[in-house]
């Protein structure tokens, strides 16, 4: 029995250890198996990490890129395909990551005309120039990403809107008498609305800063009354809210709520920075733009050539496109070359000097006095339709007169000094037509009629005004008065952007006038005038408002003006990986 035993427990004991050995086995096999999961998942993770890096360093030679372009895009619009080869990415941090292929390339070779179809400038028509941006990144363990993304190079010209500003040049709305905006309205800054009688606008108006209602130096407790905005069904709605403050302006609210309540009673007409509206740049060389006086930066696209220009500062200033130039009462062709006006045939008053007292400036004014009417009866016009006019020194000016009917090819007429337009202005078989200066006046159609150059009219009431009208896109100066980032100060308000010397309201009761100021055209406003400074309010009555019939031309929807400067947008379109 006991041998049994002693069998038997040999017999278990072998069970035993072939169990043992059995188990071990498995679990030797499982570990195995657990740590070869372990080990694939590890690489995997790994690869995924590497994958991951890769991507995102793609992606930052991307972005990279992209700002080389507007860089180098903003030196020169016109850059080469060997321009674009002289952009390279930034640096990695990571050394285990190397870009083994960078290429900014032109998608097109000549920039191609568009009409916007989506985002806040819908329906502008443009020119493009698509460029592309790869990066591809190379990391450990065979790791790479590939990153694609095209950009759009957008010119979009200025007078497509009815009114705009660059930035630094607040736009501030607060008319009385009543008034309606016909056409786009855009500002690179904040764009302040308020309405005293009558206030509205048909087109969309966006803005790269803030939409408020109120003024700057009133603020926010003065708002008066609501001004009416088409929504996208064409029905009037009021703006009774802004970017800061809730309907009825019972207190504040986020932009995240103020940029839906605008979509939801606008349709997208009222658009701001909340809802992703970038600055349009103004046509300035990035290398002479200084953003914290963006205004002085503007103010050379109408300024005198220099010896030293750039070429990209030649490509900005009028004056290097301008077929004939008049400098001191003297003419001359794009070389520089004299051109005798006597043996053309012209009137010894087709050019003259003139001398008369402004009351805004409270100062005599000197002006080139240009008879348009004679130029273009004795063929001295610019071919290409830019002229561009001076006067040295101060209190100087430049005044238009007989410019009723301007030639068939159009006519842009610009100079740094203030331009007087003096009666009307391309009404008879308009044309596109554009003045840009310092600061622009429109004197009436009495002026010249009943002498208000003469000594002893400096009292506006001796001044009465007539009906006139100016069919021109403008691009001037507002008020000198405004300090950039000042919350207190005021352009003068967008009501006076023309400069006027008469009495036009004539005894009628406020808030009526008696005389209209008609206009049509588009209105560009990038700088503050720095020729023309006196204060808006110069502590004397100068001049009454009239009634502005104010509107945007059409005809700059197919036509525009000699010259027309454009605006750049950077529009990302498609993008891939691989």
């Amino acid at each position: 029995m006991h041998g049994q035993t002693i069998e038997s427990m040999k017999d278990q004991r072998g069970v035993v250890l072939v169990v043992a050995l059995l188990v071990l086995t498995v679990l030797s096999v499982l570990g195995l198996a657990f740590l070869t999961t372990a080990r694939t998942e590890d690489t995997i993770a790994a690869n995924y990490r590497n994958h991951t890096a890769a991507f995102y360093a793609a992606e930052a030679g991307v972005e990279s890129g992209l700002q080389g372009l507007k860089t180098t895009l903003g030196a020169n619009p016109n850059a080469t395909d060997a321009d674009l080869a002289k952009i390279t990415p930034a640096a990695l941090t990571d050394p285990n990551y190397t870009f083994s292929a960078f290429q900014v390339r032109r998608i097109r070779p000549t920039p191609y005309p568009t009409t916007l179809d989506s985002g806040p400038y819908a329906g502008l028509n443009a020119l493009a120039t698509a460029y592309e941006v790869t990066a591809t990144v190379a990391g450990p363990r065979g790791s790479h990403a590939r990153l694609t993304q095209r950009v759009n190079y957008v010119q979009v010209p200025l007078f497509q809107f009815a009114i705009f500003n660059g930035r630094g040049v607040d736009l501030e709305i607060t008319p009385s008498p009543a008034a309606k905006i016909t056409g786009r309205v855009h500002a690179n800054s904040d764009l302040y609305l308020k309405e005293w009688t009558d206030l509205k606008f048909d087109g969309k108006m966006t803005s790269a800063g803030k939409i408020l209602r109120y003024t700057k130096p009133e603020g926010p407790g003065d708002r008066a009354n609501d001004p009416k905005i088409k929504d996208a069904g064409g029905v009037y709605q009021k703006l009774n809210f802004d970017h800061d403050s809730k309907v009825g302006f019972g207190g504040g609210w986020s932009e995240a709520e103020w940029a839906q309540k605008a979509l939801d009673v606008f349709g997208g007409t009222v658009k701001d920075s909340a809802h992703g509206v970038n600055e349009i740049i103004p046509p300035i060389p990035s290398d002479f733009y200084d953003p914290t006086k963006p205004d002085v930066s503007a103010h050379q696209i109408i300024e005198k050539g220099v010896v030293g220009d750039s070429p990209e500062m030649k490509d900005a200033k009028i004056y290097y496109d301008a077929d004939i130039r008049i400098e001191n009462g003297i003419v001359k062709d794009k070389m520089g070359n004299t051109i005798d006006l006597d043996a053309k045939g012209c009137s010894n008053k087709t050019i003259t000097s003139q001398e008369f007292y402004d009351p805004r400036e409270q100062k005599d004014i000197k002006v080139t006095e240009i008879d348009i009417g004679k130029m273009k009866d004795c063929g001295v016009m610019p071919a290409n339709g830019i002229l561009w006019a001076h006067r040295d020194g101060s209190d100087r000016g430049i005044r238009l007169k007989n410019g009723s009917e301007l030639p068939k090819q159009g006519l842009t007429i610009a100079s740094e000094n203030p331009i007087y337009i003096m009666g009307d202005y391309n009404t008879k078989n308009k044309v596109p037509a554009a003045i840009m200066g310092d600061a622009i006046y429109v004197l009436s159609n009495n002026w010249e009629k009943k002498n208000y150059d003469k000594k002893g009219n400096e009292d506006y009431t001796k001044r009465p005004a007539a009906d006139t009208t100016v069919n021109a896109a403008v691009m001037l100066g507002p008020h000198a008065e405004a300090i950039l980032n000042d919350d207190n100060s005021t352009n003068g308000y967008f009501e006076n952007i023309f400069r006027l010397l008469e009495d036009w309201r004539q005894g009628a009761p406020y808030p009526t006038s008696s005389t209209n100021f008609t206009y049509s055209g588009s209105i560009v406003s990038l700088w503050h005038s720095m020729k023309a400074k006196a204060p808006f309010d110069n502590g004397t009555t100068y001049r009454t408002p009239p009634n502005r019939w104010w509107s945007y031309d059409t005809m700059f929807d197919t036509q525009l003006p000699p010259g027309t400067p454009m605006g750049i947008i950077y529009m990302r379109g498609q993008w891939s990986e691989g």
